[in-house]
Parts: structure tokens; C-alpha cells; sequence
């Protein structure tokens, strides 16, 4: 799939605040806060798409966006075929049949749907004009989400910055957290000294109290950690995308 930047709406339209507009091919809604749009392959819905051909794969009514104060609550309507948020850059969010999702933090994101034979068809939506530009809150990084004080050593810190920066930089199936051996490499130390470290700190976490760091007890010690860890790293403000550009200054 080839995604693509919807020029931004100028002159007379730009004077409706708030609004997000929605975009397929030639196809393109404005939506004022409070309206939702359906979209789908049915003849009804107000952004149609995957009719021309017809695409049976996809359904007459695949998803809905409705306008919020500050974001778009996307639905996937569907009663058997799944939806993704896909971000510009981060992690991309599966949303099951009948599972909805807001666009926040994202302000510019693809909702993607797959029909026959794997072909995407992406919706784009850019909801810059509805989210205030607000300044961007600093987080703490000496504490964790709840609040638990954190101490992060400098190697932690790099280490967990080469962990997340896959899921800070890239989009869709790529956003994932890094190998072992692409923390080591990143910050020049072996793949099993990153994974000691990342596991030590893991551990330092969960006996914190972290929530999500807690479920790796003892019997699921041979379970992957690192996408849990990088999550945490990530929604906390623990590791941004600041600490991932130092990871060069100091190459």
C-alpha cells in the first residue's frame, strides 16, 4: 500500500473549527465535531469504498468515525472482518468486529481495511483542526505511569531507548520493539548483555508494582517480556522520541 499526505483544506472550510477531514481516492468528507461518517462498500454509507470492482471481501459497512473534543472515535462495524489504525509512525491498533478505538495521541492516521487477495484500501483521516495544539506535556522520567519512582541508570536508559525506537520511528508491522541482538548492536554491546540488563530492569519494575511488568511471574518466565516493557516505556513517557535521537549523539 502506498500511503500518501492529503493536502491540507484551505480558504472558507478552514474557518469551520473543529472538524477532521476524511479522504479514499477522490473521495473526501469534512466532518464538524459531534458528526460521524459511515464507511464501507454499501451503496448507503457516506465514504464508500472497495465498489469499484465491487470487493466482496469487505463489507457494505465497515467503520465509523465520529468527531470528539479533542479526537476521532473510530468503530469497526464489521461482523467478521477486522480494522487497523494505522499511525504515520507507532505501533498500528487491531480493532476486532464490533471493537472501537479514539485516533489520540495520533492527529493523522489511516484506518485500513483488507479485502480479497490482501489488497489495503486506507482511509486517511487528519483530525490536526479538531485536537488544540496544546503543549506537549514533559513526563517525569524518574517515575513510572502510577506514579512509582524509577531510577533508570544511563545504560538502562540507552538500552531501553534501542528497544523501543522501532515502535517511536516506524508504522504498521514494522513497529515492533527491537531484537536483542539490534539493542546490541544500536548501543554497541552483546545481544545477551542487553537481554540481562532489559530483563534486570524488568524485574526492578515488577516488583514495583507496574501492572502490565507484574504478569511475568515466575511461571511465565520464558514468555517475551519485551513488548510489555517497551509498552510501558512508551505510555509512561519513560522513553521518547528525544531519547532515541541521543542514541546517536552518542554513536
Amino acid at each position: 500500500m502506498t500511503e500518501f499526505r492529503v493536502p491540507r483544506q484551505r480558504g472558507p472550510v478552514s474557518m469551520v473549527l473543529p472538524y477532521a477531514m476524511v479522504s479514499h481516492g477522490s473521495g473526501r468528507r469534512m466532518l464538524s465535531l459531534g458528526q460521524e461518517l459511515t464507511i464501507g462498500r454499501g451503496a448507503g454509507v457516506g465514504l464508500r469504498i472497495a465498489h469499484q470492482p465491487a470487493d466482496d471481501h469487505v463489507s457494505r459497512l465497515t467503520a465509523t468515525l465520529r468527531t470528539l473534543e479533542d479526537c476521532v472515535l473510530v468503530q469497526n462495524r464489521s461482523v467478521t472482518k477486522q480494522l487497523v489504525l494505522r499511525p504515520l509512525v507507532g505501533a498500528q491498533r487491531l480493532l476486532e468486529p464490533g471493537a472501537a478505538t479514539t485516533s489520540m495521541p495520533f492527529t493523522e492516521f489511516f484506518v485500513v481495511v483488507t479485502g480479497r487477495f490482501g489488497r489495503e484500501y486506507a482511509v486517511h483521516v487528519d483530525v490536526h483542526d479538531l485536537t488544540p495544539d496544546l503543549p506537549v506535556p514533559v513526563a517525569d522520567p524518574e517515575r513510572t505511569v502510577d506514579g512509582t519512582a524509577i531510577d533508570l541508570t544511563t545504560q538502562q536508559r540507552r538500552l531501553l531507548a534501542a528497544l523501543c525506537e522501532p515502535m517511536l520511528t516506524r508504522t504498521g508491522a514494522q513497529a515492533v520493539p527491537a531484537t536483542y541482538r539490534q539493542v546490541g548492536l544500536r548501543v554497541r554491546c552483546s545481544a545477551g548483555y542487553a537481554r540481562a540488563v532489559l530483563r534486570r530492569l524488568r524485574e526492578q519494575l515488577a516488583a514495583q508494582g507496574v501492572a502490565s511488568l507484574v504478569a511475568f511471574s515466575l511461571e511465565k518466565v520464558y514468555e517475551d517480556f519485551r513488548p510489555a516493557l517497551a509498552r510501558w516505556a512508551i505510555n509512561s513517557g519513560t522513553i521518547t522520541a528525544a531519547d532515541v535521537r541521543a542514541l546517536d549523539a552518542r554513536a
